[in-house]
């Protein structure tokens, strides 16, 4: 047999967050890591575009005091988190609603005609109407225990849901599929288990942000400077572009296999990889069965990001914000300001999700990104010739993404949280998509924490 290129006590597959504090954390237990990364970038979902004013984000945005774990990174790894809710404060950038191509104030949308909503919701903006009718219907009180099986018969999508509630097709495709943040095409692909979930997390970061040391954090010169950092401390190898293409486990050994025709040995395998691209990696002998089809059948959110640098302040010509919520092929915009001079702003960022992504997703990025640019200008005639498309992203499209958080479907809560993460051998599993008690950046933190014990008992 051909030796191997490298050999480790452990092999960590990912060079983002997850991954490389579970490296460090590995490595100050004594045992030697190799990291391998499929990019040539290190950072994983977070992304911050270093050449672009501003530096605006492509992944994770801002944390909250809520991120703990995120926040104590920081510190260890000598980055700087800058308060920015002042700025959001004094420049709150409203998002001016776009329905039908029509601009509609918020003053006029209760009573406008193309307001779908019902009794008291007929006041609530679009984007906040699926939000706050979960609240006030939310399924159970024990949302910390989200993945409990008690909980299991509101394992649900959230179409369903939103009907026994008496919300009519027509609300929820506008009040929930416009935009949504959870689901890759419908209201009919998400379980409200996890959206219950996700409204308590956010919960509690809203209480965070609403105390009077408000905290509303990113990190100085861009948010990728935390993974970076943490990187520059790792003491074993860190390897880039070595697409993972297979891993073959016995008693004793791991074997990795890349697309490169290298080959990595060590004593265990800690895998931080989104389901969505783990599917497409040979593994031997194959996980349990219910592990196997979460690994195939877990989805991720579909989005699809373009920044735009303005040429000049067009919403001063035409006296409405910068930011924009439409239920148009450019979704929602948000205006990202310069953080020494929140008077400025730096770039604007098109957030395309789900079927909108997909759509987009089949063009050239430069096609997209000009009918993008159309659609904002026929609906703001002032903002013609002011635009250029700095950078475009498809997560879902991204080979080692296959999209942004992951998206559990109708039953799918109940049959895979509690066997997802569990060890296959000496095979471990990290990420975002694992983390059962927080979301975003703080759930990749948590992940890490639990997978490292779980190698370091078993080494």
């Amino acid at each position: 047999m051909s030796r191997a290129d490298t050999v480790a006590d452990v092999i960590v597959i990912g060079a983002g967050l997850s991954g490389l504090e579970t490296a460090l954390t590995l490595e100050e237990n004594g045992l030697r890591i190799t990291v391998l990364e499929g990019r040539r970038r290190i950072g994983g979902r977070l992304y911050s575009l270093f050449n672009l004013p501003g530096q605006p984000e492509v992944g994770g945005n801002t944390v909250s005091r809520a991120y703990g774990r995120v926040l104590a990174a920081a510190a260890r790894h000598g980055v700087e988190f800058l308060n920015v809710a002042p700025r959001y404060a004094a420049y709150p950038d409203r998002q001016e609603l776009f329905i039908g191509g029509e601009h509609i104030s918020a003053a006029r949308w209760p009573e406008h005609p193309r307001n779908p909503f019902t009794g008291e919701g007929r006041a609530l903006l679009p984007g906040a109407w699926g939000r706050t009718m979960l609240r006030r219907h939310r399924p159970f009180k024990d949302v910390e225990n989200w993945h409990d099986a008690q909980h299991a018969a509101f394992d649900v999508s959230v179409h369903d849901f939103l009907r026994a509630q008496g919300a009519s097709d027509a609300q929820i495709a506008l009040g929930y599929e416009t935009n949504m943040s959870y689901g890759a095409d419908s209201a009919h692909d998400v379980s409200i288990l996890q959206l219950a979930f996700v409204d308590h997390w956010q919960a509690i970061n809203q209480r965070n942000t609403q105390a009077a040391d408000t905290f509303t954090g990113v990190v100085r010169g861009g948010n990728q400077n935390l993974p970076l950092a943490m990187a520059r401390r790792l003491r074993g190898d860190l390897l880039r572009g070595k697409a993972v293409t297979s891993i073959e486990l016995d008693e004793r050994s791991v074997t990795v296999r890349c697309a490169d025709d290298s080959r990595h040995q060590a004593k265990a395998v800690v895998c931080s990889m989104p389901f969505p691209v783990l599917r497409h990696v040979t593994i031997d002998p194959l996980p349990p069965p219910v592990q196997r089809r979460a690994i195939h059948l877990l989805g991720a959110k579909p989005i699809t990001q373009f920044h735009l640098l303005p040429k000049r302040a067009f919403w001063e010509d035409d006296g409405l914000s910068p930011a924009m919520w439409s239920d148009g092929l450019c979704g929602s915009i948000l205006a990202n300001r310069d953080t020494d001079n929140p008077t400025r702003v730096t770039t604007l960022t098109v957030w395309c999700s789900a079927a909108t992504a997909r759509y987009l997703d089949r063009f050239p990025a430069a096609e997209a990104g000009r009918m993008i640019v159309a659609d904002i200008e026929r609906l703001r005639p002032a903002a013609r010739g002011a635009l250029q498309v700095a950078a475009v992203h498809s997560w879902e499209r991204d080979p080692f993404a296959g999209g942004t958080w992951a998206i559990f479907g109708p039953g799918q809560v109940n049959e895979f949280v509690r066997s997802m993460a569990t060890p296959h051998g000496r095979l471990f599993f990290c990420g975002e998509h694992t983390a059962i008690a927080s979301r975003g950046m703080e759930a990749a933190l948590e992940s890490a924490e639990r997978v490292s014990l779980e190698v370091l008992a078993t080494l």
